[in-house]
């Protein structure tokens, strides 16, 4: 089964566990971009926002078509119980490629529940 780890990682924490995954799975790994400064105080509550308002952003450009692979795992910080918005955006464009995925988040609260059903229903298309 050829797989790929999709991330989003505002401040590495994602990232890290997510280039360990693929690692371990021996596959690739795609980092998002998100081309909206989320830096800093002001970025941490811009990107807290724009995730509650279920906003999408603009990513740089993506290296690996999901379509090509059997399993999409993503991973996204968890920010105001759901999704970031990069992670959304790459969902909402991508979804029709899908032909299974599987989830990871990173979070500081309790709420995961939540966002691998938002994530789950974002995806309904795929096994």
């Amino acid at each position: 089964m050829k797989s790929l780890v999709v991330f989003y990682s505002r401040t590495g924490t994602t990232k890290r566990i997510g280039e360990a995954l693929a690692q371990l799975l021996e596959c690739d790994n795609e980092e998002l971009v998100d081309t909206k400064k989320r830096s800093g105080p002001l970025g941490f509550v811009s990107a807290g926002r724009d995730a509650q308002a279920k906003n999408l952003t603009t990513l740089a450009d993506i290296k690996h078509d999901p379509a090509l692979y059997d399993l999409v795992i993503l991973g996204t910080p968890m920010w105001g119980g759901t999704l970031s918005g990069a992670m959304r955006t790459y969902i909402s464009a991508n979804k029709s490629k899908f032909k299974r995925v599987a989830f990871f988040c990173t979070q500081g609260g309790t709420e995961n529940k939540q966002l691998f059903d938002e994530g789950k229903h974002s995806v309904s298309n795929v096994r």
